[in-house]
This record gives C-alpha cells, sequence and structure tokens, in this order.
C-alpha cells in the first residue's frame, strides 16, 4: 500500500511539472504570435504586465549633428539653425539666398549694410564692421552658428567657438570658389539641396543668356571699371564677377585687360590700349568714390574711349568687391548686364 502511494504522489508530482510547462509554453507563444487584439488577457486570468514598446532606433535617435570642414578644421553644427551670426556682408548675401535672415552682420564703413541687402535685413543687428565687430554684443544675441573670416576674425575664434560653433573661410576660397563656400554655409544650415538647386537655377541663367548676348555683341568687348578715392581699377578675368562676366556671360575682354587676382589697379591713362565698346563703371553708390569719378569722367582721355563716344558706359551701383558676394549680388549684376547689353 505504501508503494502504491508513492508511485501516486509521483505521478501526481510529474503531471504538475507538465502543466507549468505546458502554461509556460503556450504563454511565450501566444505573446510572440497574437495579434494586439488577441493578447488582451481575458478576465479569468490575472492581467500581467504588458512589455513596453521599444522606438526603432531611426525614431528614438536624436538628429544627427552635421560636421563642416572649414579654414581652421572641422566644427559640429546642430541639426536645428535658426539664429545665424554674419561676419561680412558675402555671408549675408549667402544666408537670404537661402532664404536666412542672419540674426546680426557687420556694417559697411558707413554705418549701414550693403544697400543692395538692406530691405532683406530688417531686424538684423548690426555688430560694426568687419574688422573689429562687437564680440559683447554678439555674445548677448545668443546665436546657433557664426561665420566669419580668417584674415579679420582667426585670432577671436576661440572666443567664438565658446559663443557658438564657428566656421571660418578664407579670402581665397571665397575669391576662387565662392559657389563651393556657399554650399557649406547651405549644408550648415541644413539647405544643401536647396543650395545646390538654386546655383543650379543661376548655371541655367546664365548659360542661356550666353547664347543671347553672343548673338548680339559678336567681337565687341567689354570692361568692368572702377574708380576709387586713391586708384583706378578693372575687373580682371579671374575675379569673383569677372569670372561671370567673361566665362559663364561668355563676354569677350579687350586686348590688354591685366592679368590677375581680383580687381587690377591701373592707371586712367591706361584704358585707351584696352578702348572697349562697353563700359560698365561699378560701385556708382559708393559715396567715398563719386568725387575721383566725376572727376576721372570729365578728363580727355576718358573721352576718347570708344564706349563713352557710342553711349555704351553703364553705372552699376553695386560693389566690385575682391572676393566677391553671393548668389543675390551675382543675379543682380547679371540683371545689369542683361538690361545694359539686351535691353531686357
Amino acid at each position: 500500500m505504501t508503494r502504491i502511494r508513492t508511485v501516486f504522489v509521483s505521478l501526481f508530482a510529474g503531471l504538475i511539472v507538465l502543466a507549468i510547462s505546458a502554461c509556460g509554453s503556450n504563454n511565450n507563444q501566444a505573446a510572440q504570435g497574437a495579434s494586439p487584439a488577441a493578447a488582451i488577457p481575458s478576465a479569468s486570468v490575472a492581467p500581467t504586465a504588458s512589455p513596453s514598446v521599444q522606438p526603432s532606433a531611426s525614431a528614438s535617435a536624436a538628429p544627427a549633428k552635421r560636421t563642416i570642414t572649414h579654414a581652421l578644421g572641422q566644427t559640429e553644427v546642430p541639426a536645428k539653425v535658426s539664429r545665424v551670426a554674419s561676419l561680412t556682408p558675402h555671408f549675408a548675401d549667402h544666408l537670404v539666398a537661402l532664404g536666412i535672415t542672419p540674426i546680426a552682420s557687420v556694417s559697411r564703413e558707413a554705418g549701414d549694410f550693403e544697400p543692395y541687402l538692406a530691405a532683406q535685413l530688417k531686424g538684423t543687428e548690426s555688430l560694426g564692421q568687419q574688422s573689429a565687430p562687437s564680440l559683447e554684443k554678439l555674445v548677448t544675441l545668443k546665436p546657433d552658428l557664426i561665420l566669419a573670416v580668417e584674415k579679420d576674425h582667426s585670432k577671436a575664434y576661440e572666443t567664438l567657438q565658446k559663443t557658438a560653433p564657428t566656421l571660418i573661410f578664407t579670402d581665397k576660397e571665397m575669391e576662387q570658389d565662392w559657389a563651393g563656400v556657399f554650399l557649406k554655409v547651405a549644408a550648415a544650415v541644413g539647405k544643401k539641396d536647396e543650395g545646390k538647386a538654386k546655383l543650379k537655377a543661376f548655371e541655367d541663367r546664365t548659360k542661356a543668356l550666353k547664347e543671347k548676348l553672343a548673338a548680339k555683341l559678336g567681337n565687341e568687348t567689354v570692361v568692368f571699371f572702377k574708380m576709387t578715392d586713391k586708384d583706378a581699377r578693372v575687373l580682371s578675368k579671374n575675379s569673383p564677377l569677372g569670372k561671370i562676366a567673361y566665362e559663364q556671360l561668355g563676354l569677350k575682354a579687350p586686348q590688354g585687360l591685366p592679368d590677375g587676382e581680383g580687381e587690377i589697379k591701373i592707371a586712367i591713362e591706361k584704358l585707351p590700349e584696352m578702348n572697349p565698346d562697353h563700359i560698365f563703371v561699378m560701385d556708382v553708390n559708393v559715396p567715398d568714390y563719386v568725387d575721383k569719378l566725376n572727376e576721372a569722367m570729365k578728363t580727355p582721355i576718358w573721352q576718347s574711349l570708344n564706349a563713352v563716344k557710342n553711349k555704351h558706359v553703364y553705372m552699376v551701383p553695386l560693389r566690385a568687391t575682391k572676393t566677391g558676394f553671393g548668389l543675390v549680388m551675382h543675379g543682380l549684376f547679371v540683371d545689369e548686364v542683361q538690361k545694359a547689353l539686351l535691353g531686357q
């Protein structure tokens, strides 16, 4: 009798173990295979805590920062940039072209913004002149990003970096590859694709105008001239605006146009050697240059030029600087060429 009881107890214990195992297996299968509705426990079973839903890596991860390479190394820029400070007018141009109004920018010597950009910079704080911007004021504005140039701002780089991520570019970059600088700025503010599209539209426009200008002008030559308060200058083929005029628009430079980078200083007595068919006079909106320009235009040398005799002299209220500006200014420059030479 004792032996039978022992066997019964053993069998009963075994059945309990099997029952527990089966319940565990069924619960696991239900958790893995059931639809959300089927996973709701029935009233007869004590509810258990459902595991929380884990977000996917792409949904939970914060937006990645962008790393931008510039003249002084690499800088991480926040994924979202809305408050940008420009320490040169050139970067203000780039930002406006991308639909961004900088929170702060530097002004001209006269204390105002570049006239061609002034309307788009309403609400932008002035930081003073490019060579010595007010860093104290910049700190109070709490920018997300600062754009600066090596020549004027490299010594303050560490201070600027403490205020906000700072990108530094060289004058050489801005002279020789303004479009590349523009795309880096576009990438830094999260608008790289938009930047590429805008450059493509500009290139398409100049390509179409190039054909019309060639048909209209033939072999007629063009010079871009400016008179400062100290000297006379012409734009070389390698200047930012010169590249647009002579390469992208296909305008013909006269024999004797000096080679070099940027603006080339010349004696006004050299103009008859070039004797261009068309002259664009730049910087006519710079007050300090007006008196010297008026003096030059009254001289017999100026009056002897073919362009002057044929009334092919065009006054352009845009600044032709060594480093150029950006897409907004360059678009206006093309507007002036189109209007003067094609009457459109």
